[in-house]
């Protein structure tokens, strides 16, 4: 997320308990990237935004698609559906996840300031099917949604999986059945034979002025011998090379495009297209799918940016764009039954 909802005045948490063993990305106190360290801080916020040369995205856009209608998966096979930002509705016979849940207008901690959203989201909230897992990748204000957090857990009590330390925000916001994990950990999903491990990621996180005393990270879903990988938030790091290495014949892997100029401000923590085709070949998944774009203006890059430069770095990598692909809002892709290059993408059935 964009540096600047981290610092809105006004907004205030206590730091975070954390339970975690010293590691290679925990001292005892914060967590930090074995790789590469994200130190850009206010100085460099308001340098970014002095010198900033973003480009204008356009206004209000009405979704050209028909009402998501739901339908569940059958044996053997899975959807993904696309809801906006870094939100994907996967579904498995007799399971329902949602990543990242951002129904609110705005990307921030406040009502009156911060990114506002360009479109509705592609599945109304109403149209939801139940939710019974949701999936948080660590605390800003674009992925953990206090409006959105509140709303789950009072409609669906869903279980909420979360990188260790991010426990105290999703209680505060009424979530009561939450489980903590550390890098590489792993916890059984409710009411059926399937595994969410904790993955790593090459971010960081900050809630108010409490900074990464909560851990950030991506998913690897295992139902059967399907797996999905969505990585939340990240910049390019050697861990899609060792992620293939202990998560090999990935069915799909859902990675962010957006949020990445200017780069000598974002590249430690968010990928440019270039980067996200890279880590495609470092995962060699059936698919990949993009996220964390199109949705709230977080960065310099231009509203259809990503999507352009992710068709030139594919043809640049001699990557087929089929196995990479754009979801627009609402559209639901199944796997399981057909091949890559053939799953089925449609708005609605």
């Amino acid at each position: 997320m964009a540096f600047l909802s981290a610092f809105f005045a006004g907004v205030l948490s206590g730091c975070a308990s954390v339970e975690a063993r010293k590691s290679d990305h925990f001292d005892g106190s914060r967590f930090r990237n074995p790789w590469t360290v994200v130190d850009k801080g206010f100085l460099d916020v308001l340098k970014w935004k002095w010198t900033s040369q973003a480009k204008a995205w356009s206004g209000w856009k009405d979704l050209e698609i028909r009402d998501w209608e739901n339908r569940d998966p059958e044996r053997g096979e899975f959807f993904v559906s696309f809801v906006n930002h870094a939100t994907h509705l996967i579904q498995f016979p007799g399971l329902n996840v949602l990543t990242d849940p951002i129904y609110s207008k705005r990307a921030s901690p406040v009502s009156w300031a911060g990114p506002k959203r360009i479109h509705d989201p592609g599945i109304a909230f109403d149209k939801l099917p139940r939710i019974d897992v949701v999936l948080i990748s660590h605390n800003h204000y674009d992925h953990m949604d206090e409006e959105t957090v509140e709303r789950l857990a009072s409609t669906f009590n869903p279980l909420f999986i979360t990188p260790v330390g991010n426990s105290r925000w999703l209680e505060e916001m009424g979530a009561k059945r939450i489980v903590e994990l550390d890098w590489n950990e792993r916890t059984a999903l409710p009411g059926i034979n399937g595994l969410v491990t904790l993955i790593p990621a090459q971010h960081w996180s900050q809630r108010g002025f409490s900074r990464d005393v909560a851990l950030w990270g991506g998913f690897v879903i295992e139902m059967g011998p399907q797996r999905v990988y969505f990585a939340g938030d990240t910049g390019y790091a050697p861990l899609f090379r060792d992620l293939a290495e202990k998560f090999p014949s990935l069915d799909l892997a859902i990675l962010p495009i957006g949020a990445y100029e200017p780069r000598w401000f974002m590249q430690a923590q968010h990928m440019n297209p270039e980067e996200a085709v890279q880590a495609h070949l470092d995962l060699a998944p059936r698919q990949s799918m993009a996220t964390h774009f199109g949705t709230f203006q977080m960065s310099d890059e231009g509203l259809e940016d990503p999507a352009q430069e992710l068709r030139v770095a594919l043809e640049k990598a001699s990557v087929d764009p089929a196995r990479f692909v754009v979801p627009r809002p609402g559209e639901r892709f199944q796997y399981g039954k057909r091949e890559v290059g053939g799953a089925e993408r449609s708005a609605s059935d």
